[in-house]
């Protein structure tokens, strides 16, 4: 039996390959002759056939039908290229390359026996998120109901539905699909609010949760090369993605967002703490590379003589999604806007802050009993979110509710496989 995944990357989100590996582990424990195949991203296709071999598993470069009609349609093409050459950017590539990526992404559906769909997120309508999202993610069961393929989500985070023509696409998808896992408690309510059939509405922790660390002599020979001991370093993981936010929606975006996390580690440094920057998404396109985003706090850093730098490090490597969950779990605390890297803290019982742009971070949060431990980049400023970081940081006093709420998450997380497993059995005769 052969799956095919769609909707994530095994490249640079290190969020991508923290599903994907989970979900291959756990859905072979029920069907030791399941095979996967993993439909990425065909921008970053030398990356991702890097990342496939290092990760052992079999890859397509997807498309969807947006793309493809934008690439094809010979007037639709000749006016992008005439607006990409006016502003100077690079034309379109070749239309035989896309038509090679189309034929790719549609043997992928022939040659499988059902599909799974696993956009970390999607059918966004607050604005955060463009439409072509969702209609991403909606080409994807139109691929599959065209090949008369076996179509489910797996757990992802979905609304809210602000946005009529989101809301018109999520209902439309909805209402062909078993089941809707969503990826918390208030995306399951905003699911339930556009749907007929209110019992096919489910809500889960990230499956990531089950994901492993790399093992302790690797975290500690790789501290010990940076100067750092297990337990005395706060993890921060800022996000590009937040960096790039539109600055309509107020709050702490661009160079904000930056300040917020420049005054958390500069009070950190002054409590003589050490840091700890770890990037969770690498690129070599510096606007989506976390990376980039350390170095600018970190430069901050280094220009205020009242702080000691030294005492802060960055990651300059790409480490594989098992090593970077191991350096957060060996951390004091952690202060992170990756969603992945606070499941990762969360899952290893390290007290986490969350400064977030959507319902997923509340949700994580709210299963581990720690819903305060957030904030909404759009509704504060730098100051009153370091404030807040601190605040809640110092009132937090036993990890045990951690540890306590991981167990029953786990659970959680066990009965989504057993839904989805069932779902399997259901329409695939092996």
């Amino acid at each position: 039996m052969k799956l095919l995944v769609t909707g994530l990357c095994l490249s640079r989100n290190l969020g991508g390959p923290a599903m994907a590996l989970t979900l291959k582990e756990h859905l072979t424990k029920q069907f030791p002759n399941l095979s996967f195949t993993y439909a990425i991203p065909d921008h970053a296709y030398g990356e991702e056939k890097k990342w496939a071999e290092y990760y052992g598993v079999d890859i397509v470069r997807r498309d969807n039908f947006i793309s493809f009609l934008l690439i094809t349609n010979r007037l639709l093409r000749f006016v992008r290229n005439c607006y990409r050459y006016l502003k100077k950017r690079p034309l379109l590539p070749d239309v035989t390359e896309q038509l090679k990526i189309h034929d790719e992404f549609m043997r992928g559906f022939e040659e499988c026996d059902a599909v799974i769909n696993m956009m970390g997120i999607t059918y966004v309508g607050d604005g955060t998120l463009k439409l072509i999202n969702g209609m991403m993610s909606y080409s994807n069961l139109y691929y599959a109901k065209n090949h008369k393929k076996p179509f489910a989500h797996f757990v992802q985070s979905f609304g809210p539905f602000n946005d009529w023509k989101i809301r018109l696409l999520a209902k439309r998808d909805f209402a062909q699909v078993d089941f809707i896992p969503a990826r918390g408690k208030e995306s399951a309510q905003h699911c339930r609010s556009i749907v007929n059939d209110q019992s096919k509405v489910y809500d889960f922790p990230d499956i990531a949760i089950l994901l492993p660390k790399a093992d302790s002599d690797w975290s500690a020979g790789y501290l010990k090369s940076i100067g750092l001991e297990k337990k005395n370093y706060t993890v921060l993981c800022p996000s590009s993605v937040i960096y790039q936010l539109p600055d309509s929606l107020n709050g702490s975006t661009g160079d904000k967002y930056i300040r917020a996390y420049y005054l958390i580690a500069k009070r950190l440094l002054n409590r003589s703490e050490k840091i700890l920057f770890l990037p969770h998404t690498y690129s070599k396109n510096k606007h989506e590379c976390d990376r980039e985003i350390c170095y600018k706090v970190y430069n901050l850093l280094l220009e205020d003589e009242t702080v000691d730098h030294a005492n802060s490090k960055v990651v300059r490597e790409d480490l594989d999604v098992w090593q970077a969950k191991s350096l957060i779990a060996e951390s004091k605390n952690a202060v992170v806007s990756r969603y992945h890297a606070l499941v990762a803290a969360l899952s290893t019982a390290v007290p986490a802050f969350s400064i977030g742009w959507n319902i997923k971070y509340h949700d994580l949060l709210n299963y581990y009993g720690i819903s305060s431990m957030s904030v909404d980049i759009r509704e504060k400023n730098p100051e009153q979110i370091a404030d807040d970081a601190f605040m809640r940081i110092d009132e937090f006093k036993s990890n045990q509710i951690l540890i306590d709420k991981h167990l029953e998450n786990q659970k959680k997380v066990n009965q989504a496989f057993e839904l989805l497993g069932s779902w399997l059995q259901k329409n695939i005769n092996e």
